[in-house]
């Protein structure tokens, strides 16, 4: 049935259509669920303008930070095409604290994998029971 094209046409174009109809349930709900549900979408609707106000704020932010960082990228860029050489202090690599967390995880890691290793060694009961 779902590779008939044109009994898939005919389910859509039902579907299409029913969209739109009205069922009559909100109709038929008694008035305290009626107002139940319109103070739901009320609520909704802050929601949506707040989720609104919170995006502005966010692009605002991108836009404050997208100057600081375009001097950055201006300097990598400069580097980079070679029109600009820096000084020997700013080519030093100083490792920072992700390096060493790394390494510490890394390290937490391989011992996670050695414990799994030995507990696959001597399992407790019959596996995959």
């Amino acid at each position: 049935m779902m590779q008939n094209t044109q009994i898939l046409a005919a389910f859509q174009e039902r579907l299409d259509g029913l969209v739109e109809t009205p069922t009559g349930y909100i109709e038929s709900l008694p008035k305290v669920v009626k107002r139940q549900v319109d103070a739901v979408k009320n609520l909704q609707v802050k929601c949506a303008q707040t989720e609104a106000k919170s995006y502005e704020e966010v692009h605002d932010l991108e836009r404050k930070y997208a100057v600081l960082y375009q001097s950055l990228f201006d300097k990598q860029f400069k580097i980079i095409n070679a029109i600009y050489e820096p000084m020997e202090e700013k080519c030093e690599w100083k490792p920072d604290e992700e390096d060493e967390i790394s390494e510490q995880l890394k390290e937490k890691a391989k011992i996670e994998n050695e414990k799994m290793d030995e507990e696959k060694q001597d399992p407790n009961g019959i596996p995959e029971v």
